[in-house]
């Protein structure tokens, strides 16, 4: 016997969204997320981005100025012959390699981790209740603003005819690297504030934001409100705090 429209509205819709749904309606896509949500194929799509950026970072690594600055400074340039020098670049560049593709590898899975931590940490602050099995698909979900970043900082260093270890800017996701681009470049601590506006993470936590409302039963604007605050702490914390004492 055929379902009428309102039995049938009854019935929730058990099917995966898909990560486009994700990204671009999250507002109607959180609840079948945290339902029937996929976790390991998100996961799977972050290492990937994460292994593209970490091949291209690594492919066009070039140490040589670095290297010898780093020489130059210590005093010890005078004293080397070019195969010497020779040798400190290419440890250089491997010590690079091995950080790049260290970080290629373990970062998604820390990432999906933290962002778990995050969700049960908000669940519990805004007092909501969190199924367990909500967790790990909401989490991945936070996961593709990031990766879709990662792979356009991958594209962005296979343009570059070499990269140095001490960083080069490539494909922008703050306010301040935006403003660079346009021409209008920020400077001392309005650079750093500008680096705290990081729109890939902003989009991520409107996802977490919506994925707590679902999956804690919250009311969506106190999820937003509440995620909202403690991401903007975390990025002031991260870019501003501790950005000032290491500088």
């Amino acid at each position: 016997m055929a379902m009428t429209d309102e039995q049938a509205e009854l019935v929730p819709d058990e099917r995966r969204p898909s990560p486009f749904a994700l990204l671009f309606a999250p507002d109607r896509s959180m609840d079948r997320q945290a339902r029937v949500g996929r976790t390991l194929g998100i996961l799977l799509f972050a290492w990937l981005c994460s292994l593209l950026l970490a091949g291209a970072l690594a492919y066009r690594v070039d140490a040589q100025a670095a290297t010898l600055q780093k020489l130059e400074t210590s005093g010890e340039l005078n004293n080397m012959s070019d195969r010497q020098v020779a040798d400190e670049t290419r440890k250089a560049d491997r010590l690079f390699q091995v950080k790049a593709v260290a970080k290629g590898v373990l970062g998604p899975p820390l990432d999906l981790g933290l962002a778990s931590l995050g969700l049960v940490g908000l669940g519990w602050f805004l007092r909501g209740r969190i199924k367990a099995k909500a967790v790990a698909p909401i989490a991945a979900a936070t996961l593709l603003p990031g990766s879709i970043a990662t792979l356009l900082d991958a594209a962005s260093a296979y343009r570059h005819a070499s990269i140095a270890p001490e960083g080069t800017s490539l494909a922008p996701r703050t306010l301040t690297a935006l403003l660079q681009v346009a021409g209008h470049p920020l400077a001392g601590a309005w650079a750093k504030l500008g680096n705290t506006l990081d729109f890939y993470s902003l989009w991520a936590a409107v996802i977490m934001a919506l994925g707590v409302a679902a999956a804690g039963k919250i009311p969506t604007r106190r999820a937003l409100i509440g995620t909202a605050v403690g991401w903007v702490c975390y990025r002031l914390l991260t870019q501003v705090a501790i950005g000032g004492m290491t500088s």
